[in-house]
């Protein structure tokens, strides 16, 4: 019985030691691949608000004398805009619309003539850019561009008795180009921070109107616009 007993034991040891030699023998299973991430690209579309400043100079003439040189001011601009890029190798080529509005006004003293010391006001209430951009992918998540385009802008212009009333007004939508640039920076894959500057430039128009004190009024305004804006873009269309 004890001999049975002991030939047991070690036909189990035997085979306990066998199978860790066979398991030893077997060669490791490699670990899965890592899973590398995508890269990120500016590809897609985007939405996002602005804020910032405007200046800029210009002149007023009118047919009743003289508007006063030119001035420059600035003033508080803010707004939204929304566009599309597509990203090629380190390019980065984009088309977006901005429209801000602006408190942004001139005021003009006639200084000499037989209306001397009437006043002339030329407000700009808003702004639209639709421009054409080309970028440089710096790094994946920082992105250097230019860009060009079309300008809109409302403009207003009042005419004042040195009293201060309002004798004649227009208000006009002119046109122009701009240029400008910037830098932008991916802070996630869904938003983005920018800043740049704009510059704009709407020519000389004239302007015709009737004045039951001054009679026919034609003003002929020259200007440029200037901005500096920071915001925010959020890319509800991205290739992260």
């Amino acid at each position: 019985m004890k001999n049975s007993f002991k030939t047991a034991i070690g036909a189990v040891l035997g085979v306990v030691t066998w199978q860790s030699a066979y398991a030893a023998d077997l060669p490791v299973k490699a670990p899965p691949p890592a899973v590398m991430a995508p890269a990120p690209t500016w590809t897609g579309c985007y939405i996002g608000g602005n804020v910032g400043a405007t200046w800029g100079g210009g002149d007023i003439s009118t047919n009743i004398g003289t508007v006063s040189g030119s001035t420059n001011n600035a003033a508080f601009a803010g707004g939204g805009q929304i566009g599309c890029d597509y990203q090629t190798g380190q390019f980065v080529f984009g088309i977006r619309n901005l429209f801000d509005w602006s408190s942004r006004s001139r005021s003009f003293v006639i200084p000499a003539g037989a209306f001397a010391g009437f006043g002339a006001e030329a407000k700009n209430d808003w702004i639209d850019l639709l421009t054409a951009r080309v970028g440089w992918a710096v790094q994946p998540n920082w992105l250097l561009y230019f860009q060009g385009g079309g300008a809109w802008r409302e403009s207003s212009l009042r005419i004042f008795s040195p009293a201060g009333f309002e004798v004649a007004n227009g208000d006009r939508t002119r046109s122009g180009w701009t240029v400008g640039g910037g830098t932008e920076w991916r802070v996630s894959p869904s938003w983005s921070l920018f800043a740049e500057y704009d510059y704009s430039e709407f020519g000389s128009r004239t302007v015709a109107f009737t004045s039951p004190v001054l009679g026919t009024l034609t003003a002929s305004a020259r200007s440029n616009t200037q901005l500096f804006l920071v915001g925010a873009n959020w890319r509800f269309s991205s290739g992260y």
